[in-house]
This record gives structure tokens, sequence and C-alpha cells, in this order.
């Protein structure tokens, strides 16, 4: 099946360079914009498989509509900032891949464009090793938070199912426990933390409140 893709640049030569890739590989560029309202407005007209969207736009940048665009369709950004910041923000914001123009070749952004519609993610060397260091501080503050909080084992097998997002009735089925004594150790583990609820409760667990 023909892969979709709409390109998000307010450079025209940038645009017109990637659609002469994409479509000499096979794709179809099905809708091009050059900020961010734009890219959601073609998003919503065409429901591209993937959209390629650049960082810095006028108007309104990558990143200010990444949620609603994620929404829309898998995300790609492709942007000539590697800074921490920007790699970080994409990627919370539902960025399925990081691609920079300073590294890329024609063949990782075929490459990265079929990964991304196929439901897999996709990150250039600089975003992943951001994405390593983000999962390798996170571990260590959960680790801080393990030791200072002073849950029990039940407690922190209760902790590490609510970070996942889990429901009570789903936490309960993973624990073989009854919902009532679920939110009996919730309860415990709010007053141990001291938050007020399971969002807090996770933001403390994870060194972030």
């Amino acid at each position: 099946m023909t892969i979709r893709v709409a390109v998000v640049d307010d450079n025209p030569m940038v645009r017109a360079g990637l659609r002469a890739m994409l479509e000499l590989d096979g794709m179809s560029v099905v809708a091009e914009a050059a900020d961010g309202n734009a890219a959601l407005d073609a998003a919503r007209a065409y429901h591209p498989d993937v959209t390629l969207l650049d960082y810095r736009m006028p108007v309104a940048d990558g990143l200010s509509v990444l949620p609603r665009l994620a929404d829309l369709t898998r995300v790609l950004l492709l942007t000539s900032d590697d800074s921490h910041e920007v790699i970080t923000g994409a990627l919370a914001q539902g960025a399925s891949g990081f691609l920079t123009h300073t590294t890329l070749e024609a063949g990782e952004l075929l490459s990265a464009v079929r990964a991304v519609a196929a439901g897999q993610g996709w990150l250039a060397p600089v975003a992943a090793a951001v994405a390593v260091r983000q999962l390798r501080e996170r571990a260590e503050r959960e680790s801080a938070a393990r030791i200072r909080f002073d849950l029990t084992r039940r407690e922190r097998e209760l902790m590490d199912l609510l970070v996942r997002g889990l429901t009570n009735a789903q936490i309960a089925a993973q624990l073989v426990l009854s919902e009532k004594t679920v939110k009996n150790h919730l309860n415990h583990v709010y007053a141990k933390l001291g938050v007020g609820h399971r969002t807090q409760a996770v933001a403390r667990w994870q060194g972030r409140a």
C-alpha cells in the first residue's frame, strides 16, 4: 500500500526536495504546509499516514501543534535544531520519530518514514542518546524515591503499576487483589508520599515533584 505523507516546512525548497525523494521511492505526498496551523488543516483534510514536521516555522512552530497533530497522524519531526529541549519536547508530546537535517541522508529518511508508517519509532543517533539519558535519569530518580519513602514491597509493586497508567481494577487483577484492597494500599502510599491523588503520587515517585 502506498504510504501517504504530508510535508510541513516553511522553506518551499526543502519541501520540494523532500517531495522529490519521497515520490521517487513510490510514496505519495498528499499535502504540503508551511506552518503548524496549516499542518493541522492538512492532516484533517488528507489523513496522511506520516507527517514530516519542521520545528522552527512562523505563525505556529512544530512543537506548539504536535500534541494535536499526533492525534491525527503519525509525526516524524525533521529539524535542524537538535537541542536537548527540542528532542525531549518532541518525544514527550507525541512524535513517533526524530530526524535532523544536519546528518540526514535520503536512505535514512525513507527508512524512517516507512518505519513510522508501520507504527514503529525512529530516532536519529542524537535523539536516541537523549532518550537513553532520560531513561537513565528517570531510573535514578525512581531508585532514590524507593529509598526515601520506605514503601513496602507490595506498595512498590503497586506504584510500578500506577506509573504504567493502570486503573485500580487492572492493578487488582495484576496483583490478584480486590479493588478495595488496592484502594487501601493506595491510601497508605499517598500518606507516605505526602500526596492526595495518583497523579501527584506518580510525579513524587518519579522525583518530579
